[in-house]
C-alpha cells in the first residue's frame, strides 16, 4: 500500500503533538484564538486549520489534509446536540465542499482515504468554540450524498501510524475506530448539552446562583436513558455540584412552578451550617430560569420529574 509522504507525515504529527499540549493547557473545547495560533515544524510556522475553510492543509502538504472543520454561526441559538450529520455505519458524516468529488479540496480527502491518513476535526461546539477530536479517518467517500464518512481512532493509533503504519489487522482496525466513533459522539452530546445549558443559565446555578463554570453541571431532567431525554436545553438545568447531586439522589425536587423542595428525610436532619445554608435555606424560593421561554424546562417534563422526587422523598 502507499503511504504518505515523509513531509506530510512530519507536519501531521507535530500537529497532533502541539494539540495534545493545547488541549491538556486549556481542555476538550478550545478557542479560535488558540488554534488559529498554529504550530511550529523545523522553525517554520504552520496552521491547523483556515476559517473560512472547511478543509486545510499547510502549503508546506503535498498530498492529503491536515484537518477539517464545522462551525457554530455566530448568533445561532443552538439547543440541542443533533445527529444530522451522522453515517447509518455510526461515521460522521462531513459535506464536500460543492458536488464534485474532484474538486481540489475533496481530492485532498480522498487522498487521505486511498493513503489511510490520520486527520484532525475540529468540531464546532459553539461559535468559536471547538472539540477537536484526532486522529479521525476517511472510512468512506458517498457519492449519492456528496459526504466523506469520517471515523474517530484511539489516540493510541497516532503512534503506531508513525512507527508500523498499517500493519494492524483491517477489521480490527475496523471495530475499534467504530467503538471509539460512538464513544465520541456520547462525550460530544454532553460536551455540548453543558455548553448549550450553561449559556442558557448565564453561567449560574439555577438554584443558588453560584458563578464557577468549573464546578457547575448541566443537570438533565429526564435521564439519557428515557426517549425523550433528549440533550436539548429545555431537558437540562444547570446545577452546581452540590445542587446536582442532591437533585439526582432525589433529596431536592422542584415543583413544575420551579419551587425548591427538599426531601422530609433531609429536612428532618440537622448536622451544621453546610445543610441549614447551602440547601435547607432555599426551600420555597424559586429556580432562576433562562430569560428566554424556549430555553425553559419543560413544564411536562418538571411534572414527571416532580413525581418522581415525591414517591421517593
Amino acid at each position: 500500500m502507499t503511504t504518505p509522504s515523509d513531509n506530510d507525515q512530519a507536519i501531521r504529527l507535530a500537529a497532533f503533538k502541539t494539540l495534545e499540549g493545547l488541549v491538556e493547557r486549556h481542555g476538550d473545547v478550545l478557542p479560535w484564538d488558540v488554534i488559529q495560533e498554529g504550530f511550529t515544524l523545523h522553525r517554520e510556522q504552520h496552521l491547523f486549520a483556515n476559517r473560512s475553510r472547511g478543509i486545510f492543509w499547510p502549503r508546506q502538504m503535498q498530498e492529503t489534509a491536515l484537518s477539517i472543520k464545522t462551525t457554530v454561526p455566530r448568533g445561532s441559538r443552538v439547543a440541542r446536540y443533533d445527529d444530522d450529520n451522522v453515517a447509518s455505519d455510526g461515521a460522521f458524516l462531513y459535506k464536500f465542499q460543492g458536488t464534485d468529488v474532484e474538486a481540489r479540496d475533496n481530492r485532498r480527502l480522498v487522498r487521505a482515504q486511498q493513503l489511510d491518513a490520520p486527520l484532525i476535526y475540529f468540531y464546532g461546539i459553539e461559535p468559536g468554540l471547538y472539540q477537536p477530536l484526532w486522529p479521525v479517518y476517511i472510512s468512506d467517500v458517498d457519492l449519492a450524498s456528496h459526504s466523506f464518512h469520517v471515523m474517530v481512532s484511539a489516540p493510541e493509533t497516532v503512534k503506531q501510524f508513525q512507527s508500523t503504519p498499517f500493519v494492524a489487522d483491517a477489521k480490527m482496525l475496523a471495530v475499534e475506530r467504530r467503538y471509539t466513533t460512538v464513544q465520541t459522539k456520547k462525550r460530544l452530546h454532553q460536551v455540548a448539552f453543558r455548553r448549550h445549558v450553561l449559556r442558557a443559565y448565564e453561567e449560574r446555578c439555577a438554584v443558588c446562583g453560584f458563578p464557577r463554570t468549573e464546578l457547575l453541571d448541566a443537570a438533565h431532567i429526564l435521564p439519557d436513558h428515557d426517549v425523550r431525554g433528549h440533550a436539548e436545553v429545555p431537558n437540562g438545568l444547570a446545577l452546581c455540584r452540590l445542587h446536582h447531586g442532591a437533585f439526582d439522589t432525589n433529596l431536592m425536587g422542584f415543583r413544575p412552578n420551579g419551587v425548591i423542595e427538599l426531601a422530609p428525610s433531609l429536612l428532618a436532619t440537622h448536622d451544621g451550617p453546610t445543610l441549614e445554608h447551602a440547601l435547607k435555606s432555599f426551600v420555597g424560593k424559586s429556580l432562576q430560569l433562562p430569560r428566554a421561554n424556549e430555553m425553559r424546562p419543560k413544564k411536562l417534563y418538571l411534572e414527571e420529574r416532580y413525581e418522581r422526587f415525591r414517591k421517593v422523598g
